[in-house]
């Protein structure tokens, strides 16, 4: 029945969601094509802008979220942690979006700049998406209702769209449309079902400062992975740029499987204590670690000719950068199993933070310089050093984590480690 029962949250959660995930295949090769090398390297260069928006604007409910989702009490419980997560979200975002537009013009090529500003915000407004509390209760349909459906089906209207008219505007605004619809019917419906009151005025600092310990780490991820597009959009000639914002493309496309695995696993894990727990965990790294290792060939064997079909001989991607790429893939997989399935459970949300935070100090400074010295590979060398920095420096506290719940002895949990947003 156990594994009856996983098997239907991996297909729920992977297959359609995944789908859904790689939908944006259907038009990116059309605006690779209309863009142009230089704006081609702008949407991207927004695309990652907006990713580090949306962690900033999703503050740690993204990764923390369905881990508390999956422990609440009831429905009253996990309807309250979600009206917090709104409130915390939306006025992040209205203080973060004006910002986020003035950088994506900032970086544009001449004659991009509102392709790069819709691509910054369409990445940003993910961070607003309902998908992580789908995770936490074990639902992957409404994923499908809600999100996966609708944005495939936006993104073969938008290709028929700019194949007829040329406009690649409309694809980033279809996405918009996707994630503010969607998740605006889904919260209706949710709240409706689980009435109760508000966060307060006075009570909105202790929301933000419980939350900080994950948002912190998440920005800190986030601004090493949004780094290299845009760096080297500003420091590499059109055609090179254009190449690495290929790899980076396919990249941010795979990189979707690692979560939506996590998700798959998340409450499966939270159904069983003690030694049941811990051989799940093992399971649950043991399987993140050997999808990384297979998407990462994966990656750098098909990913040049693929790169090539899809975005152009002039966009193509290399094989070098695609091996580095690989390599990224490998880590941030077995990473999000560990900090996901182990250490966010485990309370340990203090310690992720200082990995990444010194991972993130020593990486993104390479990341820079390897740019300058030799070019868009550097960057992707640089990338791969971070992410495998941030993994190995919590090897250790992960295994300890392990050890703790394998031999039953309870992790100190404050409640505000429980619920860093109650």
């Amino acid at each position: 029945m156990r594994d009856r029962s996983l098997h239907r949250r991996l297909l729920g959660f992977m297959l359609l969601p995944a789908l859904a995930a790689v939908s944006p295949l259907l038009v990116l090769p059309l605006v690779a094509r209309s863009a142009g090398p230089g704006g081609w390297a702008s949407a991207i260069a927004g695309e990652s802008i907006g990713t580090f928006a949306a962690i900033v604007v999703g503050y740690g409910w993204v990764a923390i979220g369905p881990a508390l989702v999956s422990i609440a009490a009831d429905g009253a419980e996990r309807a309250r942690l979600y009206r917090e997560s709104l409130v915390v979200r939306l006025l992040i975002a209205a203080a973060t979006l004006p910002v986020l537009a003035v950088a994506c013009w900032f970086v544009a090529s001449p004659g991009a700049e509102w392709l790069t500003v819709l691509m910054g915000v369409q990445g940003a407004l993910i961070a607003l998406s309902f998908t992580w509390y789908s995770a936490g209760v074990g639902r992957p349909s409404t994923i499908v209702v809600y999100d996966a459906i609708p944005r495939l089906l936006a993104a073969a209207a938008s290709a028929i769209a700019i194949a007829a008219t040329g406009i690649v505007e409309i694809f980033p605004l279809s996405g918009i449309a996707v994630t503010l619809i969607g998740t605006g019917i889904f919260s209706l419906r949710l709240l409706r079902r689980n009435p109760g009151p508000w966060p307060t005025r006075s009570s909105i600092g202790g929301l933000f400062r419980r939350g900080l310990p994950v948002a912190l780490n998440d920005a800190a991820l986030s601004a090493y992975s949004s780094v290299p597009a845009p760096l080297v959009n500003v420091t590499a000639p059109p055609l090179a740029a254009a190449g690495f914002a290929s790899a980076d493309k396919l990249f941010k496309l795979g990189a979707v499987l690692p979560f939506t695995l996590a998700n798959a696993l998340q409450s499966w894990i939270a159904e069983v204590t003690a030694t049941a727990r811990a051989r799940r965990m093992r399971m649950a790294l043991a399987a993140h670690a050997g999808f990384g290792v297979l998407g990462g060939i994966v990656l750098a064997v098909f990913g040049p000719w693929v790169s090539r079909v899809m975005f152009g001989d002039e966009a193509a991607a290399g094989f070098d950068l695609l091996v580095a790429m690989g390599v990224v893939f490998a880590f941030l997989s077995l990473r999000t199993s560990m900090t996901r399935h182990v250490m966010f459970p485990a309370g340990r949300t203090a310690v992720v933070m200082r990995a990444t935070l010194v991972a993130t100090a020593v990486g993104v400074p390479v990341m820079i310089a390897l740019a300058i010295l030799i070019g868009p590979l550097g960057a992707a060398i640089g990338y791969a050093l971070t992410e495998g920095a941030a993994t190995l420096l919590l090897w250790r506290p992960c295994v300890s984590a392990l050890r703790a719940v394998a031999e039953t002895v309870p992790i100190s949990i404050t409640p505000e480690d429980r619920d860093p947003h109650a």
